[in-house]
């Protein structure tokens, strides 16, 4: 019988992860990407904006459009233009951006209910279930516990603390693209075999999965679609 956090999704969809519950085997890991896949637009990007119109950013200047450097650096590389986001954030108290990402999280309205039933329902079925984010791991941590994931179980984009104030110094791997795969290697320690995401951000770790999940918009196609159609995965749209 199909489980009731199932039955919203796509037959194709519903079907390729009830076929992994089906499998035998040891405990199985689903890593979800984070945004445009838990939840629509971008958490990481909001508070990073947030930040910026509050002239928060202690070695900026505000007044210029720090913005357009971050996307010019996202065209250029996903993997350093994400991390420089996260380093722009230098000097700022790790306790500040760990209260400010909570106030985010509470306020923020682009929650997918179908998939923090589809996480929990996962996690009750016996997964180890994670979140592999290019976005700073303070905020996705803080997105990831509304929606049912542990803080320990959330691999996001992150920087050396010291004195309790972050630098500008990267921690690695970068949390994209290969870099997803290289971190659930390194903190997890084993392949994926169930992996959700919605953007080529995701694609190596989509490979390394053994059934890769892709998740879109019917308002807002996205690039990682036709790379899904070509390797035959699930696809839902919301």
């Amino acid at each position: 019988m199909t489980p009731t956090w199932l039955a919203p999704f796509d037959p194709e969809f519903r079907d390729a992860i009830q076929a992994v519950l089906d499998a035998p085997g040891p405990a199985p890991l689903a890593c979800f990407d984070a945004d445009g896949t838990l939840w629509s637009e971008d958490l990481g990007e909001a508070f990073f904006r947030w930040l910026i119109a509050g002239d928060l950013l202690p070695q900026h200047d505000c007044g210029r459009d720090i913005y357009a450097d971050y996307e010019a650096r996202v065209e250029v590389s996903r993997a350093e233009g994400y991390s420089w986001a996260v380093q722009a954030m230098a000097g700022i108290p790790v306790q500040d951006v760990v209260r400010w990402s909570r106030q985010l999280a509470h306020a923020w309205p682009n929650y997918r209910p179908k998939m923090q039933a589809l996480a929990q329902g996962l996690a009750a079925a016996g997964f180890d279930i994670w979140i592999v984010s290019a976005t700073n791991r303070w905020t996705v941590t803080e997105g990831g516990r509304r929606m049912g994931f542990m803080p320990d179980r959330v691999i996001g984009m992150s920087v050396v603390v010291e004195d309790g104030r972050l630098t500008d110094r990267p921690e690695l791997p970068l949390i994209a693209n290969a870099g997803k795969v290289e971190a659930i290697g390194k903190v997890i320690g084993r392949r994926p075999d169930l992996a959700f995401g919605d953007s080529k951000g995701d694609l190596e770790m989509l490979l390394d999965a053994r059934q890769a999940m892709v998740v879109g918009r019917h308002d807002k196609p996205a690039s990682l679609l036709p790379v899904a159609r070509e390797h035959g995965w699930p696809i839902h749209l919301f």
